[in-house]
């Protein structure tokens, strides 16, 4: 999972969890650097440039800092406030392996910056509070201003293999535009999870080009991506452990692997993380590659510096080595295919499965089709156009912005004929507003 969501529900187990795990605990001072405070309204906060136990539990308690403020309520004597939500963001797994296994500090950086880059994005686009009308007396959803956030990174999985991700703690803090601090309100967050984690791979992929990085073209969790070229399968394998015990146990239990279900098999299969020096780690690693067999191709994985490095099918075919794909529904794309292309790929690919495509939906999926190429603003001007040429046409549905494609359209026929529609309404005792719907929902090419 790339980008995961989990509502934090006690500010005492939140702290607890990340004190016992070793995210800032036992005065390490690698695993203190590598905590942080990100947002807008952290800022405002004055938020020192490392995470505090004492400082993160009083925020997730509501306490804003500097203020007698308080967010929450007090029910039967106790108060009562949510501490926020723990988004977590995951690296492909060659990045973990070129970063933590070969040692590249670069890599490292690619991702920590990814990370502050996505939480840029959610701040400005995704993160609301509610406000309050007194004319209609309902709390209606609006962008809020500025975000409080608590990053810790980790660089391994509970089965001591290389996972580089990083919770980023949303505390259930922000402001309104009027500089109010207000509690969150979370819901384009829930519903853009995919997306987000869309957002984080490009940016990812960004950086990795720069540093001179090959990348080519998977699948993960149904979504596209990518992964650094020259490893093969094989390797990949080797040190994804914890995935394999999660599907397996999915599998002994006859369940489908559905993103909800193998969220539930990672916390039933959890084992306790123990708590490792990573260098010690990084022997064992070696040895293990070196008892494997396995190797990767530096000169494949890092040809040089270049902007734009994804390898198509035939370049991995032609080079001897697999092809890092986990399924066929969409191909990677050449360079050079504009953003335009790229979208309307993602609109096919979707509309196979659905009548209506949720905008959210296409945003990931362009993304991911040309990795660390296409900006998330070059793929929204992209549908821009595609609604402006016809080719996509807004749908009025609940839950965010969704379109339906003009072939769609185009190829709905009535569903039953003109003169038997007349015959049966005849012998009706239906009003002539009623026989009006009956004729526009059977007659309708709509």
């Amino acid at each position: 999972m790339v980008a995961g969501l989990t509502d934090l529900t006690s500010t005492t187990m939140t702290v607890e969890y990340f004190s016992k795990e070793g995210y800032y605990a036992k005065n390490d001072p690698r695993q203190r650097r590598a905590s942080f405070w990100h947002g807008r309204a952290a800022a405002a906060l004055g938020m020192a440039k490392h995470v505090s136990p004492r400082a993160f539990e009083r925020i997730l308690s509501g306490h804003v800092p500097g203020t007698d403020i308080r967010l929450g309520r007090v029910r039967d004597g106790e108060h009562q406030h949510r501490p926020g939500f723990d988004l977590t963001l995951s690296a492909p797994k060659t990045v973990s392996l070129e970063a933590l296994l070969h040692g590249d500090r670069g890599v490292l950086g690619a991702h920590d910056a990814a990370v502050k880059a996505t939480l840029d994005w959610l701040e400005r686009d995704l993160l609301q509070t509610r406000s309050y009308d007194p004319v209609t007396r309902q709390r209606p959803r609006v962008a809020a201003n500025g975000l409080v956030a608590a990053g810790f990174r980790h660089l391994t999985s509970r089965d001591q293999n290389p996972q580089l991700h990083t919770h980023c703690i949303l505390a259930n803090m922000t402001r309104n535009r009027a500089g109010e601090w207000r509690s969150v309100e979370p819901t384009e967050i829930r519903r853009n999870v995919r997306l987000i984690g869309a957002v984080y791979r490009q940016e990812l992929a960004q950086r990795l080009l720069a540093l001179g990085f090959a990348i080519e073209a998977t699948m993960i969790g149904g979504v596209p991506g990518f992964e650094i070229a020259g490893y093969g399968r094989a390797f990949v394998d080797a040190f994804s452990s914890r995935r394999r015990e999660i599907l397996a146990w999915l599998d002994k239990h006859g369940l489908p692997w559905s993103a909800a279900l193998t969220q539930q098999a990672a916390l039933i299969t959890r084992k306790k993380k123990a708590d490792r020096d990573v260098d010690e780690l990084r022997a064992e690693w070696k040895a293990r590659a070196e008892r494997l067999g396995l190797s990767r191709d530096r000169s494949i994985a890092k040809p040089g510096l270049r902007r734009a490095a994804t390898v198509p099918r035939k370049t991995a075919r032609k080079a001897g080595r697999p092809y890092l794909r986990t399924a066929e529904e969409l191909r990677p794309e050449p360079p050079g295919l504009s953003a335009r292309e790229v979208a309307w790929r993602a609109v096919e690919h979707l509309a196979e499965r659905a009548s209506v495509i949720r905008e959210r939906e296409v945003r990931a999926v362009a993304l991911g089709h040309a990795p660390g190429r296409h900006g998330l603003a070059d793929i929204d001007a992209a549908v821009a156009g595609l609604i402006a040429d016809g080719h996509l046409v807004e749908a009025q549905v609940r839950g965010g912005r969704s379109f339906v494609t003009s072939e769609a359209l185009g190829a709905s026929r009535p569903l039953a004929a003109e003169t038997a529609v007349a015959e049966r309404l005849a012998e009706t005792a239906l009003t002539e507003g009623q026989q009006q719907a009956v004729r526009t929902i059977l007659l309708s090419h709509d």
